[in-house]
């Protein structure tokens, strides 16, 4: 009868355990491990990310927020940057002041000082005459004598008409041409010497007028002013029309009968 062997098996639980402990101390054996630094580094996270944590270099007692650290832009100063009304409002205009300047003395024109300046002379405040002249020959002479209350003008010469059939004024002496109008104040007077004839006798014969009418010129010589005077002429005075001629008006007498 054959003897059967049984064997009886153990369980491995221990030994498995065994070894695996076996391990685990040859691992740590090898490979200590470091909780100073774990602790260390877990330590410095803290630091970084939580607000109040004191940091290294820093004054004792003295806590700095996380954002700081963390490269966060910090606020800015209100010292410094402007508020948000201040950025918006445009800046004020520059002033700048001038001192006033005194009024300066208007000068003398005609303008403004219009009042005191000659005016036309007019036929309603003259006053004419026609005398005989015994030199030069077959020479009268013209007066005007202002008898108004201002200053007036007389412009050119006086046009005149010595015969109710004449045509156009009598001719004037170009040369006799003063070098300013003539102005007559208040009782003064202004002169023209009037030729009734050539003086070398040619021409038609002279014919006897009684009297000239004379009209004034105009300021710009385009015609002759409202009005005219009607004059007496010396007894006897004998004119040749189209050989007379009057000079230009003159401020005084000798200047007129120097033609």
């Amino acid at each position: 009868m054959t003897k059967r062997i049984t064997h009886i098996a153990k369980p491995l639980l221990p030994a498995t355990l065994t070894l695996s402990a076996l391990m685990s101390m040859a691992a740590c054996g090898s490979t200590p491990a470091k909780p100073a630094a774990a602790a260390a580094g877990t330590s410095a996270a803290t630091a970084v990310s939580a607000p109040g944590t004191s940091q290294p270099g820093g004054a004792p007692g003295t806590s700095q927020p996380a954002a700081a650290t963390a490269g966060q832009t910090s606020a800015p100063d209100p010292a410094q940057a402007p508020t948000s009304t201040q950025a918006q409002a445009p800046a004020p205009p520059k002033t700048t002041t001038t001192a006033a300047k005194p009024a300066s003395k208007p000068s003398s024109t005609s303008a403004d000082s219009g009042s005191s300046l000659p005016g036309d002379c007019s036929v309603g405040h003259l006053k004419g005459t026609v005398t005989s002249l015994t030199r030069p020959i077959n020479h009268v002479l013209l007066t005007v004598t202002n008898t108004g209350s201002t200053t007036c003008n007389l412009y050119y010469y006086p046009g005149l008409r010595l015969d109710a059939d004449q045509q156009s004024v009598t001719q004037a002496v170009e040369d006799s041409k003063p070098q300013a109008v003539v102005t007559i104040a208040p009782g003064e007077s202004a002169y023209a010497a009037i030729g009734t004839s050539a003086a070398d006798g040619s021409g038609s014969t002279p014919v006897l007028e009684k009297q000239v009418e004379v009209f004034l010129e105009t300021r710009d010589q385009s015609g002759s002013l409202p009005g005219s005077m009607t004059l007496p002429l010396p007894g006897g005075t004998y004119v040749d029309v189209d050989k007379a001629f009057v000079t230009y008006w003159q401020s005084d007498l000798q200047s007129a009968i120097a033609w």
